[in-house]
């Protein structure tokens, strides 16, 4: 199907806004970026020949339309482009923490940016961030306490560097925090069905974090990320955007701290993760006062990787390796997972 307007071509199998990305798929592989098949000009889907489309790797959808995977074809390596305004701010913000000199210090959490691709879409001009594949930080679940310490010490540590150079991040929830999976799924998982290796079924491993340490964690998405040279104490900033919409805080009128703001975001997904497990309640101090309703009340980044480390350190050595659980975990999953080592999400 060709639009006579644009000149683009269309598939009948995907949704508008995948034709972006189709139309782009010839650019990206010159520029040596390679799309999912499902996104190649001459691209037939494999279900005609199947009874169910849904066991079909080419049947999975993006679950953003700025966001998508690929190969860079140099090496194989597994990276994901975002589209983002040549205009915003995020780019020069994740550039910049990007940096070599900025890398250089081990408490820099911030994505690697691997490549920037200038684009022109819709009479408007956009660029391409490239950066390395990974998952979400929480996901697959926590073997023991010593896995969700280590991941919260790196995460804690990298929103000290932020703000330590004055960069509020805007948006600290649980899509925005990910793991380097190389070492925990050494088969790689599937950008669109991340619980599988392939993208046609329920068939992800992995191998649990602390037998196969160390595991790099990162933040990601610097769209409502903000620079504030004149330090942490003067910051003001404004909007309601964000995953966390319990920030008591936020207006679209009434200035606030957005390094504070920071800090509740993560106090509140902390929260979310030790619900889960009946034994990480003693993180439950740190995230009460991390998610104070008096913005004045919560610690900074580095008194809260204090106290983080403080309740760290209480930790007996061999509860640190002791197995734990989610609330949700039935009896079946727990034998599945523990006596005969099959991975149950």
């Amino acid at each position: 199907m060709t639009d006579v307007q644009s000149g683009h071509s269309y598939h009948p199998e995907l949704r508008l806004d995948e034709h972006f990305w189709a139309d782009r798929q010839p650019f990206l592989l010159s520029r040596g970026y390679r799309l999912r098949p499902r996104y190649d000009p001459a691209w037939v889907p494999s279900w005609k020949q199947l009874v169910d489309r849904y066991p079909a790797e080419d049947s999975c959808k993006p679950m953003t339309d700025n966001v998508l995977d690929a190969i860079r074809i140099r090496d194989g390596m597994k990276v994901v482009l975002k589209r983002v305004p040549a205009t915003t701010d995020e780019i020069g913000i994740t550039l910049y923490l990007s940096s070599a000199h900025m890398r250089s210090d081990p408490r820099n959490r911030t994505v690697h940016i691997l490549d920037v691709i200038p684009i022109r879409y819709d009479n408007e001009e956009y660029v391409f961030l490239v950066m390395p594949y990974l998952r979400e930080f929480y996901s697959p679940p926590s073997h023991c306490r010593s896995e969700f310490i280590e991941s919260l010490r790196q995460l804690l540590l990298g929103l000290e560097f932020m703000h330590e150079h004055n960069f509020s991040h805007g948006d600290v929830g649980l899509l925005n925090l990910m793991m380097d999976e190389t070492r925990v799924v050494p088969k790689g998982s599937h950008f669109a069905r991340p619980y599988s290796h392939d993208g046609t079924g329920y068939n992800l491993t992995w191998e649990h974090r602390c037998r196969v340490a160390p595991v790099d964690y990162y933040y990601i998405d610097f769209g409502l990320s903000g620079w504030y040279p004149y330090g942490y104490d003067s910051a003001l900033a404004m909007g309601v955007c964000g995953q966390v919409k319990t920030v008591p805080e936020l207006s679209d009128t009434i200035p606030y701290n957005p390094f504070k703001v920071d800090i509740y975001q993560m106090g509140y997904t902390i929260l979310e993760v030790i619900s889960e497990y009946r034994d990480l309640q003693m993180f439950k101090p740190l995230v009460e006062a991390m998610m104070s309703a008096t913005p004045s009340d919560r610690p900074t980044a580095s008194s809260a990787l204090a106290h983080f480390e403080s309740i760290a350190s209480s930790i007996k050595r061999r509860k640190l390796r002791t197995r734990i659980w989610r609330k949700s975990d039935t009896l079946l999953q727990r034998f599945l997972r523990y006596i005969i080592g099959v991975p149950v999400i």
